[in-house]
Parts: structure tokens; C-alpha cells; sequence
């Protein structure tokens, strides 16, 4: 057939390509890895050290690191405070992501449809929201929750990360809503429907898929946000992330011991859905970001 059957050996810049992949990898899923490792009692630390093995009169023993076991993700599962800051997370997370999307879903579709003056400026300035840092806003909110009576109060932590996704959720919105072609809007209109009906007859049901989506990313981002959480929540409110990280006993209302192996496991258990939720959605994320983007101009 005078086909050229030999196969091309890979370039020096791809297999470096690779490795740097590779590492960047590592260097990224290691403290997971570690967490997940930790709370199944497997430390590498002796492996690294090159103390896992040692040598008593020439005989070589195992002298410890990897004893693999259940316990301590049972144990985390099984400690009071565990199961309560999951539903904190939640409880809080419903609350947001409610708040964000009666406002937000109005706001995107005013975007991405009316004549509003100033859109482009007003979409990236959302955009721009996002690289605010929750430090510079804490010390107020603070204030304000205690005088008013909101902090460590569901209602209050939910509003407070409104912070954390309410610009999210009207950029990805907006996104969505402009995905709709817009002969589907002037055909509605032909036949005489008003702007609202438009809205809500028309566009909201195409965009459903978009409104599910933006609220797992959402519930993502509070299942993850720390600052916020940890000045804003108290003993009944306090969340996954603040709770692990503060060795999940507070929320019990008392003074057991919790061992740094069943806290990796707890920690890792925390993470599994966040991550199960990214995964499922990440191909409709980077198009409701992209959309958006491309329908600022």
C-alpha cells in the first residue's frame, strides 16, 4: 500500500508538556490526596523519610505509617456534629441561593434583552465583583448583623453570601438568556405578548437547564466559602467548612476529643460533593461564562 506504518516518536516539548501537566496535577489534588489518605490512617511521611523500614540486628522491620482502616471515616459519619453542619451548609445554601435567583434571574434577563443603558459596563463590573476580596466587606457586616440581631441566624449567614454569588448568578444567567435566539423573541412578540409575558411564558422556560445549573455552581461556591462563614456563624449555624476546620466538636455543645485522623476524614467526606457537583456541570459553567462574555460587547 506504500503506507508509512512507523509510528513517530513524541518531541522532547511534549513529553516536557506532559510532566508539567503532571506535576501541576499532583501539586494541585496532593493536600486531597493526603486528607483522604490521612483519614484511612495511610501517612506517607514515613515512606517519604525513609523510615518506613528499619533494621534491628541486620533483620528489617516495619516500623509503621500504613494501617489501613474504615474507622475514622465511620467515626466522622457517626460524630454528632458532623451530620448537623451538613445540614447548616444546606439550610444556608437553600436561603442564597433562593435570594439570588429571585433577584438575579429578573436582572440577567434585563441584561440580556431590554435596552438597558450601560450594559457592558454593568456586566463586567459584575464580573469584576468576583475579584473583591470577602476580608474588605466582614468587619461591616459584622457589625451590622450584631446590632440587628442576624448573626449566627440561618437568615442572616444566607444573605451575607449573597456576597459570594449573587454577580455569578446574574453574569451566568445573562448568558443563558442570550443563548435564546432572537427570533424566538420576536416571534413571541408578533403575536402580541407583553415584555413580561415574553419573560415568563417564553425565556424562562428555555433557560431552566441554566437556572439548575447556576444554582449547583452556587450552592458549590457557599458549600466551600470560609471567611464569611467563620465570623459570621455561631454554634447553631456554623457550616462544613468552618466546622472541620475547627475540629468539629463546637457544634456539639461539648468538650470531645476529636482525633486529627477522623477531622481528614471528615474533611474529605465534605469535599466529595462539591466535587461530584463541579464534574457534573463543569461543560454548562464555561458556557454560561462564555456566553456572557461574548454578549457584553
Amino acid at each position: 500500500m506504500g503506507q508509512n506504518t512507523k509510528k513517530r516518536r513524541p518531541s522532547l516539548g511534549s513529553v516536557m508538556t506532559y510532566v508539567v501537566l503532571v506535576l501541576a496535577a499532583l501539586y494541585s489534588f496532593w493536600p486531597i490526596l493526603v486528607m483522604a489518605l490521612e483519614g484511612y490512617q495511610i501517612d506517607l511521611a514515613p515512606l517519604f523519610s525513609g523510615k518506613a523500614v528499619r533494621s534491628i540486628g541486620g533483620v528489617p522491620f516495619y516500623s509503621g505509617g500504613i494501617y489501613p482502616t474504615p474507622i475514622h471515616y465511620i467515626d466522622a459519619i457517626k460524630i454528632v456534629a458532623f451530620p448537623r453542619l451538613l445540614g447548616n451548609t444546606s439550610l444556608i445554601a437553600a436561603i442564597s441561593i433562593s435570594v439570588a435567583l429571585a433577584a438575579g434571574v429578573t436582572a440577567a434577563y434585563a441584561l440580556a434583552r431590554l435596552p438597558v443603558r450601560g450594559k457592558g459596563f454593568i456586566t463586567y463590573t459584575l464580573l469584576a465583583l468576583r475579584a473583591v476580596s470577602p476580608f474588605a466587606l466582614i468587619v461591616p457586616l459584622y457589625i451590622f448583623f450584631t446590632r440587628n440581631g442576624l448573626w449566627d441566624t440561618y437568615l442572616g449567614v444566607g444573605l451575607a453570601e449573597e456576597v459570594a454569588i449573587l454577580s455569578m448568578v446574574v453574569w451566568m444567567l445573562r448568558g443563558f438568556f442570550t443563548d435564546i435566539p432572537k427570533e424566538v423573541y420576536d416571534a413571541a412578540a408578533v403575536f402580541g405578548a407583553s415584555e413580561w409575558q415574553i419573560f415568563r411564558r417564553v425565556a424562562l422556560r428555555m433557560v431552566i437547564p441554566g437556572i439548575v445549573v447556576t444554582s449547583l455552581f452556587a450552592f458549590v461556591l457557599i458549600w466551600n466559602e470560609f471567611p464569611i462563614s467563620e465570623i459570621l456563624t455561631g454554634p447553631v449555624t456554623k457550616t462544613v467548612a468552618v466546622g472541620v476546620w475547627s475540629g468539629l466538636g463546637e457544634t456539639t455543645n461539648s468538650f470531645m476529643e476529636v482525633s486529627f485522623d477522623d477531622l481528614n476524614a471528615a474533611g474529605f467526606l465534605a469535599w466529595i460533593p462539591a466535587i461530584i457537583v463541579i464534574l457534573a456541570i463543569r461543560r454548562y459553567l464555561a458556557k454560561g461564562y462564555s456566553l456572557g462574555t461574548a454578549s457584553s460587547k
